[in-house]
């Protein structure tokens, strides 16, 4: 059970939480015949990069109130990791897509968590936005399922 030390190291976990996604979304991507899911995958890659670029921003710039530290360092990694069961390493795209809306949900939570509960508003302002962004690619995901779980069952 990992606990934060300072905001810092609750950025460098993000930063690193983001570049994982993209390399998950970039490896599902090249693993799809659909292409429509692909390039959902590639664009959420894409997304996650401006994560990332936003996230370091901030942590580089170092304009940011450090005492927020009190307020995140219950926070405990472990409730932040999806639950995804990678033991399948060629995934159809239905689970594809189920693996990639539990990441989302997870990350949404993350920066939820860490809006809620610091006080630096403009901390507090990225990780809400960040945690939206989480959510508005959880819908695309869960589109794209209902979507293509309708087509199947026409198929049937």
């Amino acid at each position: 059970m990992e606990k934060y030390n300072s905001i810092d190291e609750v950025l460098n976990f993000a930063i690193e939480q983001e570049q994982s996604e993209v390399d998950f979304y970039n490896d599902l991507a090249d693993k799809m015949s659909k292409p429509k899911v692909e390039q959902l995958f590639r664009d959420i890659a894409l997304e996650k990069q401006n994560h990332i670029l936003k996230l370091e921003a901030i942590r580089i710039s170092g304009k940011f109130n450090h005492n927020s530290y009190d307020q995140i360092k219950e926070l405990k990694t472990e409730h932040y990791i999806a639950d995804v069961d990678y033991s399948n390493e060629d995934p159809d795209y239905l689970e594809a897509l189920i693996m990639a809306m539990e990441k989302e949900k997870a990350t949404f939570m993350f920066y939820w968590d860490l809006a809620e509960r610091v006080s630096a508003t403009d901390l507090q302002d990225l990780f809400y936005m960040l945690a939206l962004h989480e959510a508005k690619q959880k819908v695309k995901l869960e589109i794209q399922f209902d979507r293509d779980s309708e087509e199947q069952f026409e198929e049937d």
